[in-house]
């Protein structure tokens, strides 16, 4: 050798080449002395290493790395265990090293430029030119692998391949490929072959292309939607979910989809999502299609339809605008939709909603919101529309504060002051007067102001005295007046179109306070009792606006009974109450519970535990009546038992007699029956919901055992495995599973004077869910209840999910009901590729006509 070896160089070195006449003045440096540059002369600082040895040669300008050699030059990295460079050919050539059996698979070489990374067993690859000649590399392009068994590199964008094959599998071995024989890469763009077939496991199928088109893009890519096709008893042949993805730019996208039946139904869809960063965020759906159910001529079963549904939902950012927001959930669909989606969350929705809305600011002080909404029930076609509905409100202020303040307010200073205005324009109609003249009669629109006038004052430093005043005014264009109709018996309705006001004040003052009772335990593992009063004594008085501006009216029937009536009843906003009142209310809150320290640890903290949330008693005298003073007695209580477990109560009782038309008389009750009280309605309620979990029964101090190291991050290993488990020394509990119960249980009695009798309704609904792994490959779900009413299980379905590393296997099945269908897909998991599967499935709507629920 004409230059020097070192065996033991491991540490890094940099070199800058020199021109032949072996000067070692750096190149950048030579254009000072004028001496002109070798055209073979790199032009950039070089990093090289190795942890075995390097060694140059100076006469022939060649280098050579052994062992772990490491190569940095611009936007290239090689690293391999045998690396050769000749500065006069301007090529770097690496290769692995055999070891003693003579196998090369230790130390393959990486070739990494930019994005880019390609693993071979050699190299061959010209600095300068950036073209290169690579045998059997492996590299990836998107979500995508590609192999080759000899690659040439044109450039940084363009390779040509021979003998290879793509595939989306991240092993060396492949368990799938699409095999070529030659094809053309543009780099981040596309690769396009000739003659291409598929190998599964190695085994070559009868699946093959004249030419394959591989996308090799990073992002989003417009291009053919390629649909799926099948059968179903009702409709024949299909084609489903096919079209066309476009890609418009990096903010909104478009999708066309279609599918067609043989017997002439179809549908289209397009959807779009779109987002800007800090601004917002939605997407938009619509479908429209034509449904043929029967044989035409068949009077009995031929029937055609069209069905629709469009939904749009958009979200705004919440940096974009701290003072003003947008919103949209807009979902409309035609009443027959719900007959033919495949969608298993609209199986069960008969009810739509939709809203837009708006808020903003008017300068400090004043709050705006607008909005538009709608309710849809496809059952009965009715629809409720609220369009506009406006609001606006300002923010309290207090008029009698002073501007500079030293010390406490005073009493008068904590009076405030705020207006609220409500206006809304409502219709109900069927979905066929929507768009109809007669949908102007069923409008019903209204405005309404309200001034809240308030002040707080704590008194005696325990007692909250509370004070205010409530101005309300309504602006209705419609009122109704009631006659009696002797002959018929009925009560006839007028409605008396024209503007019309109301006008409503009350005054309400209330005093709160808390009272705590503590009650300590020196033994046992029961630390304390605390029980929270929240008594409060109200005060409300209403002036009779009803008859002094004769918004009340009356009429008697032919027993000569006095029925009142408001005469803004149908009315948006109402009015006032009948008559006047002075009503004092009492009230108490109780709230109740325990400490518990741990058996096992007594220097941990004690745990609370609520016995009893609440339970809320109250009842009202009214002064200003003349009879029937006293209000019905009110409870409700509610708790929660075992964190999963919800009882509610609520119940009122009237101390006055009752007849039985449910009309009260002014007698008490004990007078006659000797009771203090009788029961005008009562609920209760449970609800139980309980979720398990594979640590649900474990402690906190549980260690997993384990698990065998993974490979490469590249190409994984196929199977890991748990050491302890294979030799029997350690039971894996780390399968995860979770498992579901919710129960609710609802019990009203309620007296229905149309019966002249207290009527019982219980409610009853029970649903179970749950899913676990076998293994780390399967996954298995089921969701299924009971229902009562019908004496049998609710929806049930059954999901089997198999992870075939780069497949996947997914099956549904709904057992039976309506519903009753089953799907069975398997497919590549890659984007892709995602064309690429088989699927089976039978539709619920093969069972219309033949399965009922």
């Amino acid at each position: 050798m004409a230059g020097a070896a070192d065996s033991n160089a491991k540490s890094t070195a940099t070199v800058i080449s020199a021109p032949k006449s072996n000067t070692n003045t750096p190149a950048a440096n030579l254009d000072s002395f004028d001496i002109p540059l070798s055209p073979n002369a790199i032009t950039d600082i070089v990093h090289y290493k190795a942890a075995d040895s390097i060694a140059l040669n100076i006469n022939s300008r060649q280098a050579y790395l052994f062992r772990q050699g490491d190569i940095h030059y611009q936007d290239m990295n090689l690293t391999a265990d045998s690396v050769a460079v000749d500065f006069n050919m301007q090529t770097m050539t690496a290769a692995s090293l055999s070891d003693s059996n003579g196998s090369s698979s230790a130390g393959k070489p990486v070739f990494r430029q930019a994005d880019a990374e390609y693993i071979a067993d050699t190299i061959r690859f010209n600095y300068n030119t950036k073209r290169g000649i690579i045998s059997s590399v492996i590299t990836q392009e998107g979500d995508g692998y590609l192999h080759g068994d000899k690659v040439k590199k044109m450039n940084d964008s363009i390779m040509y391949l021979s003998s290879g094959k793509y595939t989306t599998c991240n092993y060396a071995h492949p368990h799938y490929s699409m095999n070529f024989t030659k094809s053309k890469m543009i780099m981040g763009d596309k690769m396009v072959s000739g003659p291409a077939y598929l190998t599964i496991e190695d085994v070559p199928t009868p699946i093959a292309l004249p030419f394959a088109f591989f996308p090799l893009t990073h992002g989003r890519s417009s291009g053919i939607i390629i649909p799926s096709y099948g059968w179903m008893d009702s409709r024949g042949y299909y084609l489903h979910d096919g079209g066309y993805y476009w890609a418009i730019n990096d903010n909104i996208d478009l999708t066309l989809l279609a599918e067609i039946y043989t017997n002439l139904s179809w549908e289209l869809e397009a959807k779009s999502q779109y987002y800007r960063r800090y601004k917002h965020r939605g997407n938009f759906d619509m479908r429209y299609g034509n449904t043929i159910e029967g044989l035409k001529g068949d009077p009995n079963a031929y029937n055609t339809y069209s069905d629709f549904k469009i939904s749009w939902q958009h979200q705004q950012d919440a940096k974009a605008n701290p003072y003003s927001r947008f919103s949209a959930d807009v979902n409309l669909q035609s009443r027959n939709y719900n007959r033919n989606t495949t969608n298993r969350n609209d199986y069960f929705s008969s009810t739509t909603t939709s809203s837009i809305s708006y808020s903003g600011k008017i300068g400090n002080h004043i709050n705006i919101a607008a909005s538009a909404r709608e309710s849809f029930n496809a059952q009965t076609g009715l629809m409720n529309i609220k369009l506009p509905s406006l609001s606006l409100n300002t923010t309290t202020f207090y008029p009698l504060r002073r501007k500079s303040v030293s010390g406490s307010y005073r009493w008068y200073e904590n009076i405030s002051l705020s207006y609220t205005l409500a206006a809304e324009n409502n219709i109900n109609a069927q979905d066929s007067e929507i768009f109809t003249p007669a949908i102007f009669n069923k409008m019903n629109y209204g405005l309404q102001h309200n001034i809240p006038i308030s002040s707080s004052i704590k008194v005696l430093k325990f007692f909250n005295w509370t004070n205010s005043i409530n101005i309300t005014e309504r602006w209705h264009w419609r009122s109704i007046e009631k006659t009696y109709d002797t002959l018929t018996g009925m009560v006839i309705t007028d409605t008396i179109k024209g503007f019309r006001a109301n006008h409503d004040a009350s005054f309400s003052s209330s005093i709160s306070t808390r009272i705590y009772g503590i009650f300590n335990f020196k033994r046992g593992w029961i630390k304390a009792f605390r029980h929270v009063i929240n008594p409060s004594i109200s005060f409300n008085l209403h002036p009779d606006f009803g008859k002094t501006f004769h918004y009340w009216k009356g009429y008697r029937d032919s027993t000569g009974y006095e029925h009142r009536y408001s005469i803004f009843e149908q009315s948006l906003y109402g009015g006032p109450v009948d008559g006047r009142s002075g009503q004092i209310r009492f009230a108490i809150g109780n709230n109740l519970e325990m400490k518990v320290g741990s058996i096992r640890d007594t220097t941990l903290a004690p745990t609370k535990i609520t016995l009893l949330e609440n339970l809320n008693i109250s009842a009202g005298y009214d002064l200003a009546r003349d009879s029937l003073n006293w209000s019905d007695l009110s409870i409700s209580a509610r708790t929660t038992l075992f964190k999963c477990i919800v009882l509610n109560f609520s119940g009122s009782y009237s101390p006055y007699v009752i007849d039985q038309h449910g009309r009260k008389y002014n007698k008490f009750l004990w007078e006659t029956d000797n009771r203090l009280f009788q029961r005008q309605n009562s609920n209760y309620s449970a609800n139980i919901s309980y979720s398990f979990n594979n640590q649900t029964f474990q402690k906190s101090d549980h260690k997993e055992a384990p698990k065998g190291e993974i490979q490469h991050p590249i190409f994984q290993t196929p199977y890991s495995f748990n050491p302890a488990v294979m030799m029997g020394t350690y039971v894996d509990f780390s399968v995860p599973w979770n498992l579901s119960v919710n129960y609710s249980l609802t019990y009203v009695n309620s007296y229905v004077a149309s019966q002249l009798n207290y009527q019982e309704n219980i409610t009853q609904t029970l649903s179970i869910s749950g899913n676990f792994s076998l293994t780390e490959k399967w996954k298995f779900a089921f969701s299924t209840g009971y229902d009562f009413a019908n004496k049998g299980l609710s929806y049930t379905s059954v999901d089997i999910y198999r992870d075939l590393h780069c497949w996947e296997m997914r099956f549904n099945w709904v057992p039976f009901g309506y519903y009753k269908s089953w799907n069975f897909m398997i497919n590549i998991k890659a984007s892709s590729l995602k064309d690429l599967k088989y699927e089976k499935r039978r539709s619920y709507l093969d069972n219309q006509g033949y399965y009922t629920y």
